[in-house]
């Protein structure tokens, strides 16, 4: 490690020129020379670090072992290094590829998801090592390529390498949002996600609705009745046992979700719409995190052209996304709600099912001193990585963090807490200005320095207490 300064703006900006775009084939040379390039910054850099070769994108593997005795810290990094798709190109004021510093932002794809905030996480571990070399502290880098397109190699990478993986005190990430720049947040939860389609079949062709249309049970009209049945008036999702094993809402966790900024007024602007969907007896910022839900994501069927075509449809489709919360089964839930399309479905109509990959259980991990009222102390590994995160940030940032779940759903997180027993801990470090997966992607200036800062602190904290 040198004595210099780690320039995460030039780092990022070398990254975001690889068209790392893992949906698409023709960017897997793209795609495996990021890799590269980052295993060979990492050697440079002091760690042992290595590509391992999967059946479609590359994982970049480093480490460093305590130079300073006995570790009293582990910890394992992630990020990854594939980026979503630039279409609209249209859209860009600058290419996407040919990083920009403008406006107080660093701007191009990637940036912001997740290049950025995995390297703001190098920078603070490489600025910490540089002035603590014989810091005793071990740590492992993760840098995937394939998150974009749902992480399909990190379940066997994660499985051949349990047992080391599992001997780190926890893992450290930051692909999760905050506020603002001056709103930090950590997120300490994610929920699952199954998702399949729904087909309903009726007569065997096409039929002339003149002739056919009223004694024909119309496939479109029972698909209709029965999408519409899965939601109550109360905006619950009404199918038997869904809400099994759902937990109440904490008050110590309702006052971290008022405490967010981010309000309803602020979804609605987000949503561009003019009110908000209310599910009974929550805010829908309470609900949007942490309840599940069941979402229609698309449906066709029938004549899809100009004017009217007279016809009572053959078949038709919905495709159902069901997002979780601690203690749901994903199979359990999409057994209760396929249960209940085929006992609503019109006994004219045949319904069938097409599984899609994938299918996740939620993950949440709860910092003991929030729960338990300890204002700041905690005694066991796990409360002593999140009081050493939130004492980081409130250096960093000047106010200490607030603690949310996020509506979305990373798989990985569960799966490595499934296979190692590792938690994490989740800065998030993307805004709701930052466009992810959208044109003109960006990251804040000051986000990034700050960010660098305190994740300096963190890893000087934990080298220093201790995690055992």
């Amino acid at each position: 490690m040198g004595n210099g300064k780690f320039d995460t703006v030039e780092f990022v900006s070398r990254l975001v020129r690889f068209r790392s775009v893992s949906a698409l084939p023709e960017n897997s040379g793209d795609v495996a020379a990021c890799a590269d390039f980052l295993n060979e910054r990492l050697n440079a850099l002091g760690f042992e670090s290595s590509v391992v070769k999967t059946r479609l994108n590359p994982i970049v593997y480093a480490t460093r072992k305590s130079r300073g005795g006995e570790p009293k810290a582990r910890i394992l990094c992630y990020g990854h290094y594939d980026v979503q798709p630039v279409d609209p190109i249209d859209k860009w004021l600058q290419p996407p590829f040919e990083p920009v510093v403008k406006d107080g932002r660093l701007w191009g794809r990637g940036t912001a998801d997740n290049k950025g905030p995995f390297s703001c996480a190098l920078a603070g571990l490489v600025n910490f090592l540089s002035e603590n070399p014989l810091a005793p502290l071990d740590v492992g880098i993760v840098l995937e390529g394939e998150e974009e397109i749902g992480s399909p190699s990190m379940e066997e990478f994660v499985k051949e390498r349990a047992e080391e993986l599992s001997s780190y005190d926890c893992l450290v990430f930051s692909d999760t949002s905050s506020a603002s720049v001056d709103d930090p947040v950590i997120t300490i939860g994610l929920r699952g996600n199954v998702t399949f389609d729904v087909r309903f079949k009726g007569p065997k062709a096409d039929l002339h609705s003149g002739l056919f249309g009223g004694a024909v049970y119309n496939p479109l009209q029972a698909m209709a009745e029965v999408c519409a049945s899965l939601h109550g008036p109360d905006g619950r999702v009404n199918v038997p046992h869904f809400y099994d094993g759902v937990l109440p809402l904490e008050d110590w966790e309702r006052r971290q979700i008022a405490a967010n900024p981010f309000g309803p007024e602020d979804l609605k602007k987000a949503a561009g719409v003019e009110e908000l969907y209310v599910q009974a007896g929550m805010t829908p910022s309470e609900a949007c995190r942490v309840m599940p839900t069941l979402e229609f994501t698309g449906m066709g069927g029938g004549w899809q052209g100009t004017d009217a075509k007279s016809i009572v449809p053959s078949e038709c489709f919905v495709k159902i996304s069901c997002r979780l919360v601690p203690n749901q089964d994903a199979l359990a839930v999409a057994d209760a709600v396929k249960r209940a399309i085929k006992e609503r479905t019109p006994k004219a109509v045949e319904v069938s099912f097409e599984d899609h990959k994938g299918a996740s259980n939620a993950y949440a991990v709860f910092p003991p001193h929030l729960k338990s009222g300890a204002d700041g102390k905690a005694d066991d590994r796990l409360g002593k990585i999140f009081v050493a995160m939130e004492s980081a940030v409130e250096g960093a940032f000047g106010r200490k963090p607030i603690y949310l779940r996020e509506g979305g759903s990373i798989p990985l997180m569960r799966l490595l807490k499934d296979k190692t027993g590792l938690d994490c801990v989740m800065l998030g470090l993307f805004t709701p200005q930052d466009n992810l997966h959208s044109p003109n992607e960006s990251m804040s200036l000051k986000m990034i320095s700050r960010a660098e800062e305190c994740y300096e602190s963190f890893f000087r904290k934990v080298s220093a207490q201790g995690l055992q």
